[in-house]
């Protein structure tokens, strides 16, 4: 059975870019007669903005995109990445660099790979070896990268002790038996070291297919920090036909529900036909 899904963080409400990804993973996961999961991305605290997951779902649901099991929110899984994480233990350090330090850097030097510092004020940081990490993305081709000169030892437990966003998000798709993932190539990076955790942890990774995220004229990628708009849930059918356009899908004239223009996405779905990049939007 193939698994997909969707995976928003409730910094606000949903904008045009993140609808366009949503529908993109149902469409495609969907288009392989598979399930779609809908899963929340709250462990930042400072970043939640109250009452944003009930905006997020309530405008999934009103677009047709509801998820075929329970939803599973990070924030209630916080036992179970200490359990992962217990199993990294021996390839974890202490690291105890500012972001003043860091900035210096783009690939982290391994400054505190060798110190014994203590647990209190520091993020942890797993020890990567000089391998290669390879996937083959279903837009992009065959990717590869060194993880040690590419990468560079990375954060699993922040200063603040929150649980990094690569080390849940492996965990979380390892045990939701995620098969295919899509998701905007801004998270193209991100693959690698999640990819590197799944081997360690023995868990399974999906596939991957990266697609481009929209931009504002300034080209700047379309976000709540960028002053993105809401999608407004009672123009759902102008929004899908609007999405559907951004993905190469041209929905027909005589098809203007919800559930059609849905349907018709699956039947026609296509990755190839999505466009290397998209148009701006305003």
């Amino acid at each position: 059975m193939k698994i997909g899904r969707f995976a928003p963080s409730p910094t606000g409400p949903l904008h045009m870019g993140s609808l366009i990804t949503a529908l993109a993973s149902y469409l495609d996961i969907k288009a392989k007669k598979g399930l779609w999961l809908i899963r929340i991305d709250d462990l930042d605290p400072p970043r939640t903005v109250p009452g944003s997951i009930q905006v997020i779902l309530e405008s999934l649901f009103a677009h047709g995109l509801a998820s075929d099991r329970g939803i599973l929110y990070q924030s209630q899984n916080l036992v179970k990445y200490k359990n992962y994480l217990d199993k990294l233990l021996p390839h974890i350090y202490s690291c105890q660099c500012s972001r003043k330090i860091l900035a210096r850097h783009t690939i982290y030097p391994g400054t505190c790979r060798h110190k014994e510092l203590s647990t209190e004020n520091v993020a942890l940081r797993i020890k990567v070896p000089n391998i290669n990490i390879s996937f083959n993305d279903q837009i992009k081709g065959n990717k590869i990268t060194n993880l040690q000169q590419e990468i560079g030892d990375f954060i699993v437990v922040r200063r603040d002790k929150l649980f990094s966003y690569n080390l849940a998000t492996a965990c979380d798709d390892g045990d939701q038996g995620i098969t295919d993932i899509l998701r905007g190539e801004d998270l193209f990076s991100a693959t690698y070291p999640q990819i590197f955790l799944m081997n360690m942890l023995k868990l399974k990774a999906p596939q991957y297919l990266h697609i481009p995220v929209l931009s504002n004229l300034d080209g700047k990628k379309l976000s709540k920090q960028t002053g993105a708009p809401p999608i407004k849930d009672f123009e759902a059918v102008k929004n899908l036909i609007d999405a559907m356009k951004f993905l190469g899908l041209q929905v027909p004239k005589h098809t203007r529900t919800i559930a059609s223009i849905i349907e018709w996405g699956i039947n026609n779905w296509s990755a190839t036909k999505i466009p290397k990049q998209f148009e701006f939007y305003s």
